[in-house]
């Protein structure tokens, strides 16, 4: 691990979680929980084989992830983000709010758009305006991948699969679904271009105009 040799907290976080690749693999463990290597593969497009089991033993040194094995019937490896990594969260959060000015033109024609960064990003970026109590549960279905994402004042859970009772159900590409969540277009305006929307409850615009305050 490269260090900055600079006694400061900036420089010293940066020794840590500095080196490329080590953020993006917070924000694949945020998103979807303990995951195989396989799965850590998958969502980082681009990352040689080597480097990211050189990034993730960095990660354990660091207390920021841990491995164990998954009882039956998964019976395999898994990676989680202990307590440390996982304070994280605030970081990568306020990346994606920064980041949203950089979206605005569009994916570069080389760009990877996965269906769980977008997932991430709405559950991210959507503020605590969620009553004490209350909880929103939001289904996506995007080039062929089902996820739902629950919501509650301060909190969030991504998971894979369809949700049993999702009050919202967003359906179309990743590009689309996470420009309606992180506010970059509008629910009528992604409808225009390609995305369905299922919410009978009227709750999606309640979300998406908070996202875009937050934005402002």
């Amino acid at each position: 691990m490269k260090s900055y040799h600079q006694y400061c907290s900036v420089a010293r976080a940066l020794d840590v979680v500095g080196d490329r690749w080590v953020l993006l693999i917070v924000r694949e463990l945020l998103a979807l929980g303990p995951s195989r290597y396989t799965d850590l593969k998958g969502g980082l497009p681009g990352i040689a084989t080597n480097l990211l089991a050189d990034r993730l033993r960095s990660m354990e040194a660091s207390g920021l992830v841990e491995r164990y094995e998954a009882p039956p019937p998964v019976g395999t490896t898994l990676f989680r983000l202990t307590d440390r990594g996982r304070e994280l969260q605030d970081v990568i959060g306020a990346l994606a709010r920064w980041g949203l000015d950089l979206m605005a033109p569009g994916p570069d024609p080389a760009d990877a758009v996965q269906p769980h960064w977008t997932a991430l990003a709405g559950a991210l970026l959507l503020p605590g305006r969620l009553g004490p109590g209350a909880e929103v549960v939001v289904g996506i279905e995007s080039e062929d991948e089902t996820l739902h994402m629950t919501l509650r004042p301060g909190a969030f859970a991504i998971g894979r699969g369809a949700a049993p009772a999702a009050d919202v159900t967003l359906t179309g590409t990743a590009m689309l679904v996470g420009a309606v969540l992180s506010g970059l277009l509008t629910p009528q305006e992604a409808v225009g271009r390609g995305l369905r929307v299922d919410d009978p409850r009227n709750v999606l615009p309640t979300l998406v105009g908070a996202a875009a305050d937050t934005t402002a």
